[in-house]
């Protein structure tokens, strides 16, 4: 390390000021500092060598990376540009392989479309024939026999589901007759009216519910009143309750031997 006074030597113009100055004091320590620390980096260390130095510093340099990345995102940015531009996805109709690739695309996509279109249609056709084979006939409604038999829950579904409310109340009421006349409340005849069957039950406690559920089949099946789905649930539910308490109060306890 050199002497302090050459260090000192190199600030002559502090010399000019005061000795007495507080200024002269502080600027000569500052240079005194700065020289020294300038000597010390220039001065070679024996345990750091100065190669081993320079070693690590070039493996420090990210500047190398840094330049990488920079050239990546240059070369993102200019393919997203040309991508972008309208002017590179114009198409030179002129060429007349592009003219048949074109053909064979609107084609195919027509074709496409066609089959679509076809196959709605057939669904639609196949779903209108189920409904017009589900429909019930009038004429398959024997009123004498259903009272016998019974009204089958497949036949009454097929009401349902083809929208046949109507038909569906008086399929509910020809099974409310069998239920009376196999309890021993009425007895069933073709030429009968339903004042008839009233008659037969003014000594009932089922005659109100009868009356109920009567006015209602008049209504939808004489009368042609519309009825949605809705309505006729309620009307459904009527018919099921009167059912019910029917089978119940006449329905005799089995005996054991």
């Amino acid at each position: 390390m050199r002497p302090i006074y050459l260090q000192l030597t190199r600030s002559w113009p502090l010399l000019l000021l005061p000795r007495t100055s507080g200024l002269r004091l502080v600027a000569l320590l500052v240079l005194g500092l700065g020289f020294g620390t300038l000597n010390a980096q220039n001065d070679a260390s024996p345990v750091f060598p100065a190669e081993r130095h320079e070693e690590i510093t070039e493996e420090l340099d990210y500047s190398k990376d840094k330049k990488e990345e920079e050239e990546v995102e240059e070369d993102l940015d200019d393919w997203w540009d040309g991508m972008s531009s309208y002017e590179n996805w114009n198409i030179d109709l002129s060429n007349s392989t592009t003219l048949v690739i074109l053909f064979i695309l609107l084609a195919g996509l027509g074709y496409l479309i066609y089959l679509m279109l076809g196959d709605v249609d057939m669904r639609k056709r196949t779903k209108g024939e189920e409904e017009e084979q589900d429909k019930i006939n009038i004429s398959e409604i024997e009123e004498e026999q259903l009272v016998a038999e019974g009204v089958s829950l497949t036949l009454l579904q097929r009401a349902e589901n083809a929208g046949q409310f109507d038909v569906a109340v008086r399929l509910l009421y020809i099974q409310l007759l069998k239920e009376l006349q196999d309890g021993g409340l009425i007895k069933y005849r073709r030429d009968f009216s339903n004042r008839d069957y009233q008659n037969q039950l003014r000594r009932s406690n089922f005659l109100n519910d009868f009356r109920e559920v009567t006015a209602d089949y008049e209504r939808y099946w004489y009368g042609k009143y519309p009825i949605d789905r809705l309505s006729y649930r309620l009307v459904y539910r009527k018919f099921t309750a009167l059912n019910a308490a029917i089978q119940a109060a006449t329905t005799k306890p089995e005996t054991y031997v």
